[in-house]
Parts: structure tokens; sequence; C-alpha cells
């Protein structure tokens, strides 16, 4: 009601209301005698033909807003504006109460009516359109904010994860633990029972060492101290006793070996391959590398690659000794290899030459030892056996887990049953073509022909299946 009771040109309480006859607006008589007599004879708010003396004179409006007055007393008071001074027009110094909707800015009422830069825009009350963009605000707040609950519930949702997360994972370690200690649990066993049986094996050895002390005792003995005709009459029974042990001493004294290794259960273990290099001088003059045979291991290829004078800047000064992964999965993978060269002159294993090492492969890459051992030291220190010009190169590769060894293993499956569903097809098709060609001879009436052609077909066919069946 206040604001029906609003001059529409100031914005403020109505003073000596006067109404437009066209439109019905309430106006104070100062402001609307102002507009007419400044600007031009119309209505600045419905734009009709408007003189002074058409003016509807409103006295019981002032009466209406006095009573609006007296309702406002018992109304509470609006918090202290603190920015009174932003609300103010620089240049009037009155309250900003329009909104030039032309020029997107808060105005006073003098601005609008008289300020020239302002003639022929549109205008709102600023009261209206701040509430609409206060509506706005407020919805878009409320959209932020409902955005802000949800990604409250997002992010404790990521913490769940992150808990679950965290749990499985010490689940598995847990996991991992219990079999880790079954694995060495087993292995303490297993170690328990070589023990026994060796200490069974020392436990007779030593018995028998005391019994054969005993002997040797009384038969040096006997031999030293001993007078003539007392050696004579114990002749017998100390060569009894010695024919005893003879006949004993090959059957008990032989032992068993117990084989100082245990399976592992969470490393696979290593497969082996052998490399004997001949005519190694000869190998050493043509300066080019050699290839060994090679190992496959689920159908991973795998190849020594030895320069028998040395590689680069290495040449003739020392061995060079690579393994190369010439047919494998098409992605890089770590996998552990150690190359072991026999010392021939003893055939120790503890003087062996071992190196060994873990790298990431691709199909044709190499990783090895540019410097393996010197070649000077190859004759000398027993490796190389100069009478028959052969160097021995054992080489050892697997897979550092089974889960691995079981992936490279399936990838292999899956390359043989490709192949084999490649070579079923190519049999149905020669079946295909057999028939057909059977069928056009027997049309041509050609039965020698047929029977020729039918039967190189058979025997190709034959030749294909088996083919095959080998793979």
């Amino acid at each position: 009601l206040a604001e029906v009771f609003r001059c529409f040109i100031c914005m403020e309480r109505l003073r000596d209301a006067r109404l437009c006859p066209h439109c019905s607006k309430l106006c104070c008589f100062a402001c609307i005698r102002r507009w007419l007599t400044e600007q031009r004879s119309q209505c600045p708010h419905c734009r009709a033909s408007l003189h002074l003396h058409e003016l509807v004179n409103c006295r019981w409006a002032e009466e209406v807003t006095n009573q609006l007055d007296t309702l406002q007393q018992f109304v509470p008071a609006p918090p202290s504006d603190v920015s009174s001074e932003s609300n103010q027009c620089e240049e009037h110094k009155e309250k900003l109460s329009v909104y030039c909707l032309t020029c997107k800015e808060c105005i006073c009422h003098q601005c609008a009516l008289w300020g020239g830069t302002h003639s022929g825009h549109t205008f709102k009350p600023l009261d209206g359109v701040y509430e609409e963009h206060a509506k706005k605000l407020t919805d878009e707040l409320n959209q932020v904010k409902r955005r802000h609950i949800e990604l409250i519930s997002l992010v404790q949702d990521v913490e769940h994860n992150i808990e679950s997360v965290k749990n499985a994972k010490d689940e598995r370690v847990r996991e991992i633990r219990n079999a880790v200690e079954l694995m060495i649990a087993r292995l303490e066993s297993q170690m328990k029972s070589k023990l026994l049986t060796l200490m069974g094996q020392r436990t007779r050895l030593s018995h028998e060492t005391e019994v054969l002390e005993t002997i040797i005792q009384r038969a040096n003995t006997d031999l030293t101290t001993r007078s003539k005709s007392h050696l004579i009459q114990q002749f017998k029974d100390m060569m009894e006793i010695f024919r005893q042990v003879h006949r004993g001493q090959r059957s008990s004294f032989v032992t068993t070996p117990v084989q100082a290794d245990f399976n592992s259960e969470i490393v696979p273990q290593y497969d082996t391959s052998t490399f004997e290099m001949k005519n190694f001088s000869l190998l050493r003059q043509r300066a080019d590398p050699v290839y060994s045979p090679p190992l496959n291991v689920s159908g991973l290829a795998w190849r020594l690659k030895v320069y028998p004078d040395g590689n680069g800047v290495v040449r003739g000064h020392y061995l060079s000794v690579f393994l190369e992964l010439s047919q494998g999965l098409p992605e890089t993978s770590k996998y552990e290899y150690r190359v072991e060269m026999v010392h021939q002159a003893s055939r120790d294993t503890s003087k062996n030459i071992v190196r060994e090492f873990a790298s990431d492969f691709e199909v044709g890459e190499c990783w090895g030892y540019n410097r393996f051992f010197r070649l000077d030291l190859l004759v000398n220190e027993g490796y190389l056996d100069p009478t028959n010009d052969t160097l021995v190169l054992h080489f050892q590769v697997r897979a550092p887990t089974f889960y691995q060894k079981s992936r490279d293993q399936q990838w292999y499956i899956n390359q043989l049953e490709t192949a084999q569903s490649q070579s079923a097809q190519q049999i149905l098709d020669l079946k295909e073509r057999l028939c057909l060609e059977i069928s056009r001879n027997q049309t041509s009436g050609d039965n020698g022909a047929t029977s020729g052609q039918y039967l190189s077909f058979h025997m190709y066919n034959v030749s294909k299946s088996h083919s095959f069946h080998s793979i």
C-alpha cells in the first residue's frame, strides 16, 4: 500500500498529491510541475499530453499517507543502513531511488527527471529492481549451497573410498603375511626333514668312525707293543675283523646326498639353457655376434648374444654377453636373468663367473654386460679349454612373480588358440575348394582328372592337418 501512495517521479512520500487523468498515477505537485515546465508537456509515465490545469488534486491522498505513517510507527524499524553514503547520488545528494534500464545504473529522481543525461531512458523503481536481483542471487546462492552439500557428500564418499582402499590393502597385507608365515613354516619343516636325514647320516658315520678308530688303535698296539708270538696268535682274529670292515665299507659309507635347495611358492624357478661356444678363437677373429639356440619359455624366446672379441669400445679386451628377447609379448615387462661362465679347469661351481640382474625387456631388446670378463684371462683362469677351444655359458631367466608367469602363459595360450582357429579355417577353405573342383570335374565328365585332383587335394589336406596338429 505504501508503494501505491508513493510519487512515481521522486519515489518518495507524496507531498501535495496530484493525479494524472490518463494513467491515474499519483505524484507530488512540485515534481510534476517541474517536469511539465522544464522538460515536456506530457506525462512522464504514460507519455500522454498533459498540462498543469488538467491535473487532479487529491487531498484524500495526504490523509492516507498520514495514516500509513501512523501504522509504520508500530512496525519494527529496519536495521540501520551503514552504507547510507553509497546510497546517495554524488551529484544531487539525493537518495538513489531509480534504476535506469538503459544505462544499467542506479540514479536519484532528479537525475531521472532533470539531469539531462538520462533523457528518454527507461526507468524502474530501485526497490523493485533490487528485489529482482536479490531473488536471482538468492536462487543462485541456493543452487551453490546445494552444490556445496553435494560436494561435501562426494568428499565423504571419497573419504569412505579411501578408507575402503586402505582397509583392502591392509587385508591383503595380512593375507600375504599369513601366507608367507605358512610358507616359512613349510620351509622350516622341509629343512628339519633334511637336517634329520643329515644328522642320521652323521650319527651313523660317526659311529663307524669310532669303531674304525678302535680297530686301528688295537692293530697299532699289536704291531708296535705286542710280542711276535702274540701277534701271530692274534693274526687270524685281526684279519677277520679287517674282512668284516671291508665287507661293510661300501654299503655303510655310501650316503644319499640331500639337495640344498627349496622350492619357492612366490618366485618361479629359473629356466636354464647351456651355450657351448666351440672354436672360440675362430669366432674372435670374425668379430661378429654369436647367438645361442633359443630358450623357449611360455611362448617367449630367449637367446644369448655374445661378442667373442668384445663389443664397441671394449673390443679386443673384454668378452661381451647379452640376453635378448627375440619373441614375446608386445609390451615392456621386467624379467630376472643370470649368466654363468663355467670354470672348465676344475668344474668347481664356486669358481664360476656369475652375473645376475633384472631389466625391462621389449621384443628385440638386449640387456647384459659389455665387460663380462677379460679376454686375456680366459685361458689362464681356466674358463677357456685350450684343448678343444670351447667356452661354456649357462643362462637362466624367469618372471619375477607367478602372476607374471601366468600372464605370459595365458598370452601363449591365446596365440595357440588363434593359430588353431586360423588353421581350422584354412582346412575348411581347402575342403570347399576340393568339393567345388570335384563337382566341376564331374560335370565335365573327366573322371581320370577328377581322381588325380581329388588325390592331390586329399594329400594336401592331410599334410595341412598334420602340420596343424604339430603346432
